[in-house]
């Protein structure tokens, strides 16, 4: 799985799964784009998405997750 899909395992940042392919379309571009946001800059980034089971710290959390295994990745680093 893409870093990113594990991070969202990880810390519950899915429910149901209506919302998911949104968010995680939008965290791709956004951490492909730009490292180490703050939690409110990840809010913003996927305040057009809308999800009514989780309550959003799963999801931001699962963000901030996936941009440190990014980084390890990149450097060479499996985990």
């Amino acid at each position: 799985m893409h870093p990113l899909q594990e991070a969202f395992q990880q810390h519950h940042g899915l429910q149901c799964g209506f919302c998911t392919p949104g968010f995680l379309m939008t965290l791709v571009e956004v951490l492909g784009e730009r490292r180490g946001l703050a939690d409110d800059e990840i809010r913003e980034a996927i305040s057009g998405n809308v999800c009514r089971c989780t309550g959003y710290q799963g999801i931001v959390d699962a963000a901030r997750t996936a941009d440190r295994t990014w980084e390890r990745r990149v450097e060479g680093d499996p985990e």
